[in-house]
């Protein structure tokens, strides 16, 4: 217990804000350091008390379980993760990681520990530790243990079904997981130095047989089981290079480095033994970006080049603002039937449901829909904008064209959808048909007013229900990869039957190719058809605003009361809805975009210099935010 105290005593002259210590953890350790070597007798009694503790203390743990992933799935580790923050694990006390608990017993320990110098913290741990031969000789066997035993968890990794299953062909990989175990037995029987170099070569081969299949995960898919089996790899892989970077120390050429590197690893992670939030963000990374993916190969279509690409833009956006206006007269017809509110729900979702399909089919586009398609490909952009300055002018001008694009998308949605409503309402009231009363256009109207109502925070509703529509598409284009749905699809009877032997190849391309289109827009169909509904039935503040949508409903109301409109209203309104637009625009967008960044890893450090070659280019040609210029290789005469 002496022992216990001392370590304590010295811990708590480091940690930051204490009585006595500075906030700087390093200028706490540097004084610690003054005083120990100043005081030998002191310094000698601690190494006493030390040798006394850690010579008698089991490693094995510590080496093979803090710091992995050792449960079966990503819930039961969740689950465990849950129930020891509530409930701690009991520790044996001769464990040194009871030993590590007793010292960082604050819950911010790993943050100033973290940021403690690596060459003032050897040099701490070469005045207070045991003698080096005697610390080796009681803590080397452990190392070996520790070894083989994550030598056959590695080895049970490499070989389970979902992992073997992608390594199929390229054996050499599959092979190097087996491979590790028979030369972690040469170690253990003597032979080092030769087995010392083999087992890191095998370790280096299995970690490039995850980063192979994490680089098909276009072609094959993803799982979250998947995920978190090649996470585990990845890092039994690191502690075992960890430690055999440690034996090899002691074989050979003795260095301090590779043990403190290894302590601080375990100690920092035993702090942090209950972090969910880091967990979850290591094992969604690889699915997010599958989920992603799709959208980002899909965006690369929603960004226009030339002129006659940004033509071609226009007309689409105007077909799906067409569709839209008659999808909006049709609503207003639902409306007067007036259902309850979950089969108004399922009516309105279902209509909105066909109409963005027959919208997908018919090759015309909804500008709404774009930013979650073209966040995925501005985020394959960053991958090479991390540290190239070319890059991130490559990167600016993609930036440019995607404003562009969707700048003119939105505006043939909002146009064609005002005057097809302008026009269909003319008609009727010529017809003398009655859309709706004078009442309710007049509540129309005020729905869509800036700050009478609560349009702003409905548009925002609208951008989240656009991005998660984004997210089921990805989900299912991964799902149809992931489960070898094709091949599954090819040898089923059924379907042979139902569309004849000649045509199944073509129906599952036709499947293969419009299926995550199909679920994004139906069920954005449903999220935008039912949210109105769904905050009646709860009482929530539950509704959407579309842009599109929202110009159709201005068209049909000032027809609907005769042109009689005064035109601070009409101002007003125009207002709103172009500001609806840009909240659904920058909500998606901002939302996609996020989770394409993280999904990748990336760390993008070069916004400002991103930002201010936008504001150059912007303040010298404001226009080519908006119109692509004339002179475009292979548009000359344009």
């Amino acid at each position: 217990m002496q022992a216990e105290a001392e370590l304590m005593r010295l811990v708590r002259q480091i940690r930051p804000g204490l009585i006595g210590a500075t906030s700087n953890p390093n200028v706490n350790l540097l004084k610690l350091i003054d005083e120990l070597k100043s005081s030998p007798h002191l310094t000698m009694l601690i190494q006493a008390r030390l040798e006394e503790l850690l010579l008698t203390r089991d490693y094995v743990f510590a080496l093979t379980e803090t710091g992995l992933t050792l449960e079966s799935g990503v819930f039961s580790e969740v689950y465990k993760r849950i129930e020891y923050k509530l409930l701690p694990k009991a520790l044996d006390e001769n464990d040194v990681l009871a030993l590590l608990t007793t010292l960082f017993d604050s819950p911010s320990d790993d943050v100033w520990f973290e940021k403690l110098n690596h060459e003032k913290l050897l040099e701490l741990l070469a005045l207070i530790l045991p003698d080096r031969a005697r610390f080796i000789e009681a803590l080397e066997p452990q190392m070996l243990v520790s070894l083989e035993i994550l030598s056959v968890r590695l080895a049970g990794l490499g070989y389970d079904p979902l992992v073997s299953r992608r390594l199929k062909e390229r054996p050499e990989f599959q092979s190097a997981f087996l491979e590790t175990t028979r030369q972690v037995n040469k170690l253990i029987e003597g032979g080092r130095g030769a087995s010392h170099k083999a087992l890191g070569e095998q370790l280096t081969i299995c970690s490039q047989g995850v980063k192979w299949i994490r680089s098909r995960r276009g072609v094959d898919g993803a799982s979250l089981a998947l995920t978190f089996r090649l996470v585990r790899i990845q890092q039994v892989i690191r502690r075992m290079k960890m430690v055999l970077e440690v034996i090899e120390a002691i074989d050979g050429e003795w260095s301090p480095r590779p043990g403190l590197a290894l302590f601080r690893e375990i100690a920092i992670a035993e702090m942090r033994r209950f972090d969910l939030g880091e967990f979850l963000k290591q094992n969604l990374e690889l699915l997010a970006y599958q989920i992603t993916e799709h959208t980002g190969r899909a965006g690369e279509h929603y960004i226009t080049k030339s002129r006659v690409e940004w033509r071609g833009m226009f007309r689409s956006a105007a077909i799906g603002g067409l569709v839209v206006a008659g999808m909006a007269l049709v609503k207003v017809l639902i409306s007067k039937m007036s259902m309850p509110p979950l089969p108004e729900a399922l009516a309105y979702g279902s209509w909105y449901a066909l109409g963005f399909v027959f919208i997908h089919f018919i090759h015309g586009t909804l500008a709404t829909k774009q930013p979650a398609m073209t966040a995925s490909a501005l985020a394959t952009s960053m991958d090479e904008a991390k540290t190239s300055l070319e890059a991130v002018k490559s990167l600016s001008e993609v930036v440019i064209r995607t404003i562009r694009s969707q700048m003119v998308a939105l505006f043939g949605n909002f146009v064609l959808a005002l005057v097809l409503a302008l026009a269909a309402g003319f008609v009727l009231y010529l017809l003398k048909i009655p859309l709706m009363n004078e009442e309710k256009a007049m509540a129309m109207l005020k729905s869509l007013h800036p700050w009478k109502s609560g349009s702003m925070w409905y548009a925002a509703i609208a951008g989240v229900c656009l991005f998660i529509s984004g997210l089921l598409a990805g989900m299912a284009d991964n799902w149809f990869i992931f489960n070898s749905v094709g091949a599954r699809l090819k040898a089923s009877k059924i379907l042979s039957r139902l569309v004849g032997p000649h045509n199944l190849h073509r129906t599952i391309q036709v499947i293969d190719h419009n299926l995550g289109f199909l679920v994004g827009n139906i069920s954005l169909g449903f999220l935008l058809g039912s949210m109105a509904s769904i905050g009646n039935i709860t009482g929530l503040p539950l509704d959407i605003r579309h842009i599109t949508f929202a110009s159709a409903s201005l068209g049909l109301s000032v027809t609907s009361l005769n042109f009689q409109v005064p035109i601070m209203v009409i101002f007003w309104t125009v207002l709103s809805v172009v500001l609806m637009g840009f909240i659904n625009l920058g909500v998606s967008f901002s939302l996609s975009l996020f989770v394409a960044v993280r999904s990748r890893g990336i760390r993008f450090s070069q916004t400002s210099q991103l930002l201010r070659l936008l504001y150059i280019r912007f303040r010298a040609n404001p226009w080519e935010f908006f119109v692509p210029p004339r002179e475009v290789t292979g548009e000359k005469g344009h």
